[in-house]
């Protein structure tokens, strides 16, 4: 499982680092947690849980506690509301316009862009067996389980790929265990 772990972790950092192609700008890595909880984090916490309950009837959202991570939901208040990250990772962006930031979590990671003057979200990747999707599905689900949830995996598919609204799922198999669980934005 920990060998799991790295890979994904790595991919994961790999797919921020090289989606641009040859740009020369490396990212920038820190392990600075924001300070969490208080009353005004519990406030923000709640708006930002009601603005990404709405997206969450149109689309897949990735769930942790109370909070509900929506695709494309601006991310400074779900960062504030997850609490302290185990790091960051931040690189100029070839999808969009400034720069894509990673926190990562326990578990998972939150994937974020610049739009504008503010972040949104961009992707959710679960890296164990600790967090699960809203349906009950980790990375060590058999098949049978993603099914009973989401729907029949084509025969011979190492992969289930879904969209609703602006976010697509995919989930990887391997050996018919679910190996990968990744949110992102769709693209149309």
């Amino acid at each position: 499982m920990k060998k799991l772990r790295v890979l994904a972790l790595t991919l994961s950092l790999l797919l921020v680092a090289t989606a641009c192609g040859n740009k020369d700008s490396a990212g920038e890595s820190t392990t600075a947690a924001p300070a969490s909880a208080g009353t005004e984090a519990a406030k923000e916490t709640t708006e930002a849980g009601t603005e990404a309950k709405a997206a969450a009837d149109d689309s897949w959202v990735f769930k942790k506690g109370d909070v509900t991570i929506a695709m494309d939901a601006p991310s400074d208040d779900i960062i504030k509301a997850l609490g302290s990250y185990q790091n960051t990772f931040e690189a100029p962006s070839c999808a969009f316009d400034g720069m894509d930031v990673v926190y990562s979590y326990p578990g998972y990671d939150v994937y974020a862009y610049t739009a504008g003057t503010e972040k949104k979200i961009s992707g959710v990747v679960l890296r164990d067996d600790t967090v699960t999707t809203p349906e009950g599905i980790f990375i060590g689900s058999d098949q049978a389980s993603v099914e009973k949830a989401y729907g029949k995996v084509e025969d011979g598919a190492n992969n289930l790929t879904l969209k609703k609204g602006n976010c697509q799922l995919l989930i990887i198999f391997k050996d018919g265990v679910v190996s990968s669980i990744q949110y992102s934005l769709a693209t149309e």
